[in-house]
Formats: structure tokens, sequence, C-alpha cells
């Protein structure tokens, strides 16, 4: 008889803790920092069940980027992007793309460092800095680039995200001119 009492308090002691257990694991999804809500211990193999973001050192993205320029001529790009975290709101990475001024062609390299604003909701603003290489394919002349964009993110589940910004670069090559540009982008983390 005493076993029986000791096996049915040590299954009560065990579905009491893993029910502690649990509470402690989904209490360590987000913390809040001054009123505003982020993914500091979010652990990046498990999905947010609030649908926040998932933005959290180690979280990887890849975006496939596109833009639009105003310039005098028509100029399209594609860019595709990988990063990482290194904390949450800081994300470091390389990029490839490919640029067009009317029929010709360039080719980018580069790498770039952003900072996301965690506001807690599914919007989160950024604002990016790039240096890039570029191969002209007209001239075959090397080029650099400078660039600073701002904008904001979307996300519709919290590993996909839509993205917009505006920004502008300065290209060392030929003309030297102030470039601006309206950039969109859908961006994945895992």
């Amino acid at each position: 008889m005493s076993t029986t009492l000791v096996s049915k308090s040590a299954i009560k002691i065990a579905a009491i803790a893993s029910l502690l257990g649990a509470s402690a694991a989904m209490g360590a999804t987000t913390d809040s920092k001054g009123g505003m809500v982020t993914t500091d211990s979010y652990a990046p193999s498990a999905p947010m069940s609030d649908g926040l973001p998932m933005l959290a050192p180690g979280v990887q993205e890849l975006t496939l980027n596109g833009n639009l320029n105003w310039a005098d001529d028509t100029r399209y790009s594609m860019n595709v992007s990988y990063g990482q975290f290194v904390t949450s709101n800081w994300l470091i990475g390389g990029l490839i793309g490919i640029n067009g001024v009317n029929s010709d062609t360039d080719y980018t390299v580069g790498a770039f460092a952003e900072y996301n604003f965690l506001t807690g909701t599914k919007w989160v603003p950024f604002v990016r800095g790039t240096a890039a290489y570029t191969r002209l394919d007209e001239d075959n002349e090397d080029s650099g680039t400078l660039r600073l964009d701002g904008g904001v993110k979307y996300f519709l589940r919290s590993n996909l995200a839509i993205s917009g910004s505006v920004g502008g670069g300065w290209n060392t090559g030929g003309d030297e001119e102030f470039e601006k540009q309206v950039n969109f982008g859908l961006n994945f983390y895992f």
C-alpha cells in the first residue's frame, strides 16, 4: 500500500514539475525591455506562437531584393543577401546582385550591416549600410559603392517578412554622383 501511495505522489510531483517547466519555457521566448517586447531569448529552432518577428542572435536571414532607380536612365537591380543576427538588433552579412542600365549589365558583390529597431509588433524599422564592389560590363571598369538605406519590415509570419526601404549611395566609378532608389524585398528567417 505504501508503494502505491509513493508512486501516486511521484506522478503528481512529475506532472507539476512538467507544467512549471513548460510555463517557464513559454515565458523565455520574449523579454520586456522598457515596455518593448523583444525576442532576445528566442530559440531559432522553435516557431514563436505569438507571431512576433523571429529576431534573435543566431537567426539567419535570406532576402530577395529588387529596386527602382529614378535616375535619368532605365535602371533595374536584383540582389540576394544573406546575413546572421549577432544580437537581436544587429544583422551582418553579404550580398550578390545584378544591375542594369538600359541594356548594359553590372555584377555586384558586397557586405552590409543592418540595425533593426524592435517594436514588439510585426513592424520592424531598420537602417542598413552597404559597401559593395561592382564590375561594370559596358566599360569593364571596377567601381565601389557605399549605400545607406532606411526602411521597414512587416512580418507576415514569425519567419517571413516583406520589406521596403528608401536610400541612396555613392558610386566611386564614373560620375560619382549620389543615386537614390526605392527597394522592395522578401525576407526569410531560419
